[in-house]
């Protein structure tokens, strides 16, 4: 149980901290809105690829760290 939790509290904490340094130029550059004017703000910006790299990246570490140093 204790392994479960350690992973699950690491992949949040590291793909936090992996979103958190990706560039906002980026998620304007990947969205596929982002030349019309007439579209909301917040319909902008695709937000599935950098929430889903960066909690994958964070699952990776994470398993690693749990591999290493808990077992």
């Amino acid at each position: 149980m204790e392994i479960l939790f350690s992973l699950i509290l690491l992949t949040t904490i590291y793909g936090m901290v992996i979103l958190a340094f990706y560039p906002e130029k980026y998620l304007k550059k990947f969205s596929h809105l982002h030349g019309h004017k007439s579209v909301p703000t917040y319909l902008q910006f695709r937000l599935s690829e950098p929430l889903f790299l960066s909690f994958f990246l964070g699952y990776i570490i994470a398993s690693t760290v749990v591999y290493l140093f808990i077992f």
